[in-house]
């Protein structure tokens, strides 16, 4: 046996490999990705066939998300609010306004979610604006989108 081997044996011998580090990385991992993960909002609904009730659709029980996007069209200096609410382009706060009351009116329109989504550049007013409308006409389930 030469010197060189036995001082190598004797670290072999009392090596040990650790997982516990290997285990935490996996672990952030999994977290990260978890997190990270956005789920179109498209995914998350499962489309089925419903039944009718005589002859008719049964859909007042079914809850609809009512989506109001704001974003700004103008520039940064000379801001301008533009309001979608379920894909239709709205000028004005009135026509904001008669909107909300429209979907109000409907058979279950308060109950129903309503998501606001703003962009980055929207001004707070304008969120704050369409909150009262939603407040005043009494909407019961507002959410933001995440």
């Amino acid at each position: 046996m030469t010197p060189r081997q036995k001082p190598r044996r004797d670290i072999l011998k009392h090596a040990r490999l650790s997982l516990t580090p290997m285990i935490d990385v996996v672990f952030l991992l999994l977290v990260f990705f978890m997190v990270g993960m956005k789920f179109r909002e498209i995914d998350r609904r499962v489309e089925a066939q419903l039944p009718k009730e005589n002859g008719h659709e049964h859909t007042e029980s079914i809850p609809r998300d009512l989506w109001i996007i704001i974003r700004n069209q103008g520039t940064a200096t000379r801001p301008e609010p533009q309001v979608a609410i379920d894909g239709v382009v709205l000028r004005g706060w009135e026509a904001v306004r008669a909107r909300l009351a429209h979907f109000a009116a409907t058979p279950g329109g308060r109950t129903d979610p309503v998501i606001v989504a703003p962009d980055d550049e929207a001004l707070h007013a304008w969120v704050m604006r369409v909150l009262d409308y939603l407040n005043q006409l009494r909407f019961k389930d507002i959410r933001f989108k995440q």
